[in-house]
């Protein structure tokens, strides 16, 4: 053997101890020096199973190569029912020459125990959360409805990131795991925002309209409707993590309670529901009671997590769910066989929910990939299913309708063979009743006092006019008028007088915008609101401006005014895009606020602005 030097033989043994110390299962390091977008970390992170609970992080950092990590390989992680808690690792490092701070994002707001780690590389913790859905909402380092992490990594260096993942009981849920820059997250959860808000304003929408239907009609099938949306509604807003995040942030234990009562309760209001809609009392009387039954086991399985048990309970309650789900689906399909229009709108109705929870469930086992239509599959599928049970409703209440129509024509037509006196009389009452009815309509669209359109028509024609203007993409001018100081000129020529002045300035309305397209409406109090035919601002302007001219030049006596004469302000917007303008209060939000300033600027005047340039 040659003889070697002592400076090589030293450097040999060097190398051999400084490859001991590199673990034989190291982690590749994910770059995100130049990290745009949004990152799926499911792939890419390695994990432990603490099945003893007993590895803390410092263990971790410590003995790491020694323990059994294994890579995920899975696009959402899913641990399903399991008595063990989980650790996560992973590695990132910046290239770049600047510090750069990257956003994790667990993605699952319902998850029980979040403890976070970020080490640097000389082994030395620089920043730990421990968060999670069973503690407060401020434990959160980013306010969010789910977990988001803010990690900094200087330039050149590298970070390992631990997260131990952990239940109250033994049930995790599907975690997706993102990493993004501070653009990545802004726009994901933008996007996200907006899709919740118009999902959760539809139910809320359908709701509020169904329920002042009920009230209206007093029809029983109206409010088993409202109760069951409802229910879904708080389940999805809660599963969701809003309700945590805006009713009750510091309650996470009634918060973690109320998602397995709230599908219990659910699952019980679908099945009255659905008995309901279905009219299985006269088709089916059996069928009710067993639809009954299944639901009330799904509300009773649901009471365990009271006393803080959940796996259990959705061992019960995942059963007795599908149990119900198939058999509506087998009355439904039954009932539509039959040719009964409603059940084959009730399974159509949940032919299209099931498609949404299946792409949103195939999205989650990593089967599809992640995209708008797989997960927001479920907030699709089940509006649409809300909307065609309202529409359902209404067929069903027109058909009771008409069926009472025709019992009124036959008792009619035996009254009229056996008297034919009592015929005229029944008769003259019909018509007396048609015309109080159509009394009746025409004051629930206008104000009594001014006859013009009342609030009620304001939001139906406005929202109807926002669609009309989102697909031909024309503009939209909307002004709201406030008489100046009125509350003065009733203190000092009193109510009659006032009321006379609006009816004058409700007739020199009607007077001055008599085009096609103008709608004019009281809104309340002296407040009208003006939807104009016009092409421009400088247009709808224009024409304001004539008429506040035309009711300063009436000399209507005020005396407490700076003008003497009854004035108005105006607040014009005009909406050049009107996909940006989310509804018709979104819309009077706006002219409102052109109003006050003119109010502050001295009254009696027009003060315009455009939605684009408030919105941008």
């Amino acid at each position: 053997m040659p003889h070697l030097s002592p400076f090589v033989v030293g450097l040999h043994q060097w190398l051999l101890a400084l490859l001991c110390l590199v673990p034989l299962n190291a982690q590749a390091a994910i770059e995100v020096g130049a990290l745009t977008g949004e990152l799926n970390l499911g792939p890419h992170v390695q994990l432990l199973e603490d099945a003893e609970r007993e590895l803390d992080i410092e263990q971790l950092v410590g003995e790491g190569g020694a323990l059994a990590w294994q890579p995920s390989r899975q696009e959402t992680l899913n641990f399903s029912f399991s008595d063990s808690a989980w650790w996560l690792r992973l590695r990132i490092e910046n290239g770049s020459s600047k510090e750069v701070r990257r956003l994790l994002e667990l993605a699952m707001p319902l998850h029980d125990y979040l403890d976070a780690y970020v080490v640097d590389e000389h082994g030395e913790i620089v920043s730990q959360w421990q968060t999670g859905n069973r503690r407060d909402f401020d434990s959160r380092p980013v306010t969010h409805r789910t977990f988001v992490l803010p990690v900094y990594v200087p330039a050149g260096e590298s970070r390992q990131i631990f997260l131990r993942l952990d239940t109250h009981d033994g049930l995790y849920d599907a975690t997706p795991l993102y990493l993004m820059s501070d653009a990545g997250f802004l726009a994901k959860a933008q996007r996200e925002l907006m899709a919740f808000s118009l999902y959760f304003g539809a139910l809320l929408a359908l709701l509020i309209y169904n329920l002042l239907l009920y009230v209206a009609t007093r029809e029983r099938s109206l409010l088993l409707y409202v109760a069951y949306l409802g229910s879904f509604f708080i389940l999805m807003f809660t599963a969701r993590g809003f309700a945590f995040q805006y009713w009750w942030p510091t309650l996470p234990t009634f918060n973690n309670q109320l998602v397995p009562i709230n599908i219990g309760f659910f699952a019980l209001m679908l099945a009255v529901f659905s008995n309901s809609f279905l009219s299985l009392r006269r088709h089916a009387p059996r069928m009710t009671h067993v639809l009954f039954v299944v639901g009330g086991m799904c509300l009773l399985s649901s009471l365990p997590a009271l006393l803080g048990h959940y796996a259990p309970l959705f061992r019960l309650m995942i059963p007795a769910a599908i149990v119900l789900s198939c058999l509506l689906l087998g009355v439904a399909v039954w009932r539509s066989l039959q040719r009964d229009t409603l059940a084959r709108i009730y399974l159509v109705a949940w032919g299209v929910l099931l498609v949404g929870v299946a792409l949103y469930f195939l999205r989650v086992a990593g089967v599809l990939p992640y995209n708008l239509v797989t997960e927001y599959a479920v907030q699709v599928g089940s509006g649409i299913e809300f909307l065609l049970l309202s529409l359902g409703l209404a067929w069903k209440i027109n058909q009771f309708k008409n069926e009472k129509l025709a019992a009124e024509r036959a008792t009619l037509e035996l009254q009229r063979s056996l008297n034919e006196r009592l015929e005229v009389e029944v008769e003259q009452r019909t018509h007396e009743l048609e015309r109080a009815n159509q009394r009746l309509t025409a004051l629930a669209r206008t104000d009594p006092l001014t006859g013009l359109l009342n609030r009620r028509q304001f939001h139906e024609l406005v929202e109807e006019k926002l669609q009309e203007r989102r697909r031909s993409g024309l503009p939209l001018l909307f002004a709201v008028m406030d008489i100046d100081d009125f509350k003065r000129y009733n203190d000092a020529y009193g109510h009659q007088a006032g009321d006379e002045v609006l009816m004058r300035v409700a007739t020199m309305l009607q007077d001055h915008f008599q085009r096609a397209g103008d709608r004019l409406f009281r809104l309340g109090g002296e407040e009208f609101g003006i939807l104009l035919e016009a092409d421009s601002l400088e247009a709808g302007q224009h024409a304001l401006e004539r008429f506040r001219q035309a009711l300063e030049q009436l000399r209507i006596p005020h005396e407490t005014s700076c003008y003497g004469v009854v004035t108005g302000s105006f607040g014009l917007v005009c909406c050049r895009d009107c996909r940006k303008v989310p509804s018709a209060m979104a819309l009077y939000r706006q002219a409102d606020l052109a109003m006050y300033e003119a109010k502050e600027r001295s009254r009696n005047r027009v003060v315009t602005r455009s939605i684009a340039e408030v919105l941008e």
